[in-house]
């Protein structure tokens, strides 16, 4: 079976990477110095937005820093996760397999112990964490297997 359909094309790896990259460094920008950019303060559509006061379905303003950070890391290790190679086999398909495997193994500890250890405001930074974490971690496992893979059969 061609396993290859089901992927996107070879150029999206390219977008992915650059996609992840710039959502790390926004993220970084954002969260990690607090940095909020005026210009991104602006009228976004809500289905349901609680702060002061409870807002649904309608406009509201706000600052669409954070949003456009995980678009862009969530788009970004997306594609990276899903594109094809320019050689798709067999064996590259079984280490995607694994790799999933591997990631709902891993982000089910992690997640497992975050409800068991952390509280409060720091479990909700971690639930949020949690819309990146699996794709994080698929891509970190399927690169280093396929690395792996790589090197055992030069060696």
């Amino acid at each position: 079976m061609n396993h290859s359909k089901i992927l996107f094309p070879r150029y999206f790896r390219y977008i992915g990477i650059i996609l992840t990259l710039a959502g790390i460094v926004m993220s970084v920008i954002r969260f990690g110095f607090g940095v909020k950019p005026d210009f991104l303060e602006t009228k976004v559509f809500v289905v349901y937005a609680a702060y002061l006061q409870t807002s649904e379905f309608r406009f509201i303003t706000n600052n669409i820093s954070e949003e456009i950070c995980g678009v862009t890391l969530l788009l970004g290790l997306f594609f990276l996760a899903f594109s094809r190679f320019k050689t798709e086999t067999e064996e590259i398909w079984a280490l995607r397999t694994k790799s999933f495997i591997y990631s709902l193994y891993t982000h089910s500890a992690l997640l497992l112990f975050c409800l068991l250890f952390i509280y409060g405001w720091g479990f909700l930074i971690v639930m949020t964490a949690n819309l990146f974490l699996y794709l994080l971690f698929y891509n970190l496992w399927f690169y280093m297997l396929l690395f792996l893979a790589s090197h055992k059969a030069e060696g």
